[in-house]
């Protein structure tokens, strides 16, 4: 979302929020994540933190490669993601 959009636009923040989509990342500021509880929700941000500098690190080693739908699909399917 756009940086100053939580403070502008606190509804449409919310609004992008749910038990499917349980983090949102502002631009330039910060990330916003819910959970049923409080361990939830830090261990959410803590696997976005950890993915974050996996992903910078990567960059060292060339092209990042991303996962296609099929494979997306499976790991929704694994972790009972599903819409």
């Amino acid at each position: 979302m756009a940086f100053g959009s939580n403070f502008l636009d606190i509804d449409g923040t919310a609004d992008q929020l749910s038990a499917r989509t349980p983090i949102v990342m502002m631009a330039n500021d910060c990330f916003i994540v819910t959970g049923n509880t409080l361990l939830s929700a830090f261990d959410r941000l803590e696997v976005a933190e950890y993915s974050a500098k996996a992903i910078i690190s990567a960059r060292s080693l060339g092209e990042i490669v991303s996962i296609n739908d099929r494979q997306i699909a499976e790991l929704e399917k694994t972790f009972h993601l599903e819409a």
